[in-house]
């Protein structure tokens, strides 16, 4: 025995012969994959092969005089690589040694592949250390490879060259082969937990992230970037985007940062998008190589403060009802019935500016402080159960049909039968003023076509959803959001009360109201009501 064989050649050898291999027979592997699970077992080692035969094939071309083979195994043994040299190709072809044969010491004898993988560390079986007599003229280096933050066997890379080739440097150089094969599939694996970290950030942020290289061009963006604008941004520029784009521009060019810009955006239903943006250059060093912006969604936000300060409003004219509102309609009450106590005693045309302009305009300011104290204090009326078909069809039907005869408007009731049965609990007086106020403003609005209005109802879980639709001239976005405030309001002779006062019934009734409008289309005021319990 040769004093110079490494432990693990002379183990290897020892149980070779307990098993009562021949040495002078010639072995070959006796198991072999399949081509369809040799396919499966590369699919799975893709790219660890990618990168361990983008460094073999490096070694190889630094070795041009030299017959070298270099085989690539998984953890199991398997071979599923072999590049270098076609006639040591052939070579082993002949000893039935090809891809998806698998290496084991029981069936193939002392080999540098299951040496490798079993050693965990590099090894060389040069010649006469094979157990079998027809391998002594070859020299085989082996070295298993991991992932370098993790102990795990990815698998073997072994090179086999003829014997006459044999240098005691093709060790170290092994060595460094593997040693850089590990660095890159470290550094892959490092990229694709990023990437996957980059993917899950970007996909899962309700911020909408816009991300640039040097000249504007849109390399990253989210998917709720791509909600606000309605598209892709795949190689389009952040210059042209509405709004921010200037905003990009100065980021590129001036290298300026910008935070918390307001800015607000529409979505496709009309519905305004309230964000706050942020803005910055991305640097390499002292380079500006990209640019990263963000905008922040506080619609949510935005319409929560804006209820806070309905509300706030709502407390405010409740304080100044319940102060001047008897002192203002006492004296206007003592005016209008001195004016009709004069209307017979003065002059004919006096008497007739009383009772056409003057008694109305008390009148008029006497109904502003009914409705502004409708807003200001809860309502005490009464409440019954009433059948939706019987409100809307007998009932509601009955007031608006003489106003659309009159204005010749096209009125339209679609009631399914589904909902019909259902009930609603309510003051009926309260909720009429609610839809009389909506067909007013309807009238109000009505544009070059002739205006028609549709009331239809749907039953959604627990609620009936009421739309009240017009085809007028529409309301503008940036007045939309303010059309339920007190006292606001569009037209010249108008309290703004209306729509404040129809809010206010709504809430006392457990529901809500909302709207929507495309300017030269149309208005839909969606209303909706619990459902009564009880149904027949």
């Amino acid at each position: 025995m040769n004093e110079k064989e490494p432990r693990y050649i002379t183990l290897s050898k020892q149980k070779c012969k307990e098993i009562g291999m021949d040495p002078d027979e010639i072995v070959r592997p006796i198991v072999t994959l399949s081509k369809q699970e040799i396919q499966r077992r590369q699919e799975i080692y893709n790219e660890i092969l990618s990168v361990v035969r983008f460094f073999s094939e490096k070694l190889i071309h630094s070795l041009p005089e030299t017959n070298i083979l270099v085989v690539i195994s998984d953890s199991d043994g398997y071979l599923l690589e072999l590049a270098g040299d076609e006639q040591m190709k052939t070579n082993i072809d002949h000893l039935g040694i090809t891809i998806g044969s698998l290496f084991r010491q029981e069936d193939t004898g002392t080999n540098v592949v299951s040496l490798a993988l079993e050693q965990r560390h590099p090894v060389q079986v040069i010649g006469e250390n094979h157990y079998h007599t027809f391998l002594h003229e070859i020299a085989c280096y082996g070295a298993p490879f991991h992932y370098k933050d993790e102990d795990n066997l990815l698998g073997s890379i072994s090179i086999m060259v003829p014997i006459n080739f044999h240098n005691s440097m093709f060790m170290p150089m092994l060595s460094q082969l593997v040693d850089s094969i590990e660095r890159e599939l470290l550094l892959r694996k490092q990229n694709r937990k990023l990437n996957i970290f980059n993917q899950v950030m970007l996909s899962g942020a309700r911020n909408g992230i816009i991300i640039t290289n040097e000249t504007g061009i849109i390399i990253e963006f989210t998917d709720f970037a791509k909600q606000i604008f309605y598209h892709t941004f795949t190689n389009s520029s952040s210059y042209e985007l509405p709004i921010i784009g200037n905003y990009f521009k100065y980021v590129l060019t001036s290298e300026v940062s910008y935070d918390s810009k307001e800015v607000v955006f529409h979505n496709s239903t009309g519905d305004p998008i309230i964000c706050l943006f942020d803005a910055q250059p991305i640097y390499e060093g002292e380079m500006v190589i990209g640019a990263y912006g963000q905008l922040r969604d506080m619609t949510d936000r935005y319409i929560m403060e804006e209820k806070i300060k309905a509300a706030e409003k709502q407390v405010l004219a409740g304080r100044i009802a319940a102060g001047i509102a008897h002192e203002i309609r006492n004296p206007l009450t003592t005016v209008r019935g001195y004016l009709q106590y004069f209307e017979k005693e003065v002059r004919r045309d006096i008497g007739q500016m009383f009772t056409e302009l003057l008694i109305p305009e008390i009148d008029r300011a006497n109904k502003i402080i009914t409705d502004f104290l409708s807003i200001a204090k809860p309502s005490e009326k009464a409440f019954e159960k009433i059948q939706v078909k019987c409100f809307f069809t007998d009932y509601l039907w009955n007031f608006l049909k003489s106003e659309a005869l009159l204005y010749n408007v096209e009125l339209d009731f679609d009631i399914p039968s589904h909902a019909e049965k259902h009930y609603i609990f309510c003051n009926r007086e309260e909720l009429l003023q609610v839809f009389i106020n909506l067909f007013q403003n309807s009238l109000q609005a009505e544009g070059d076509n002739p205006l028609t209005v549709r009331i239809c109802t749907d039953i959604k879980d627990h609620t009936i959803q009421i739309m009240f639709r017009d085809n007028g001239k529409g309301i503008q976005p940036a007045i939309l959001m303010n059309i339920f405030e007190p006292f606001f309001s569009t037209k010249d002779l108008g309290t703004g009360l209306g729509l404040s006062v129809s809010q206010k019934i709504i809430e006392n009734h457990s529901g809500q109201i909302t709207a929507k409008s495309i300017e030269n289309t149309g208005t839909t005021f969606v209303i909706e009501l619990p459902l009564h319990k009880e149904t027949n």
